[in-house]
């Protein structure tokens, strides 16, 4: 599933906006659900899980945070020149560089248009749950990469103490995108979590 303007359709701006057409078009699915983010996916899944508990059996939230800043200076870099601020975010999500991924991530990102990269941008920057998160009463499992410079893991640790149910792992060896650079860590952490989430659920039909 794809957000509107990635790469088709208008972008929306805004978490809250972005979280209410996932909603829309996953609350027939039967559930609960195990909602997995991305960077500015997690926060989209934050937004869920607030706006919908009922849909939410568990967060998986990687590489994101209660808050997201984003530089002026990030934004300024899509008018003046949107294929090397697209190369630029591409390259420092990657610890070890291979050059024919970066190439080929550069090219799905330019694909979107600066319109989508700038209403990213600012919906990431226009998010901040911290002070609300209290209220999420589902496991979270939250993974950072150790040497992630557009996330850095502090605010991956700061997003694990606002969550009442969350655990915190930091991935070494990892920048921005973890799930590619370590799937070997990162899958066995996740089915752990479904696992746990799973044996919770379990447990509450008892």
């Amino acid at each position: 599933m794809a957000l509107p303007g990635h790469p088709d359709g208008t972008p929306l701006i805004g978490t809250r906006q972005m979280a209410e057409w996932v909603i829309a078009e996953i609350e027939e699915i039967p559930g609960p659900l195990v909602m997995v983010g991305h960077s500015l996916g997690g926060a989209v899944a934050l937004e869920i899980a607030l706006a919908r508990p009922d849909l939410t059996a568990g967060l998986v939230l990687v590489s994101t945070g209660a808050r997201l800043p984003v530089p002026d200076d990030a934004l300024d870099r899509i008018d003046d020149d949107f294929e090397v601020e697209c190369a630029r975010m591409v390259g420092s999500s990657w610890l070890h560089h291979d050059d024919d991924l970066i190439l080929r991530g550069t090219a799905s990102v330019a694909s979107m248009g600066p319109a989508t990269l700038r209403a990213d941008y600012l919906s990431a920057r226009g998010h901040d749950l911290r002070g609300l998160l209290r209220g999420i009463e589902v496991s979270a499992l939250v993974v950072a990469g150790e040497s992630d410079p557009l996330v850095p893991p502090w605010l991956s640790e700061e997003l694990a103490r606002e969550l009442p149910m969350a655990s915190l792992v930091l991935v070494p060896d990892a920048a921005h995108v973890p799930q590619l650079e370590r799937p070997d860590v990162i899958d066995l952490l996740v089915a752990a979590h479904l696992a746990r989430v799973e044996l919770t659920l379990a447990e509450g039909d008892d």
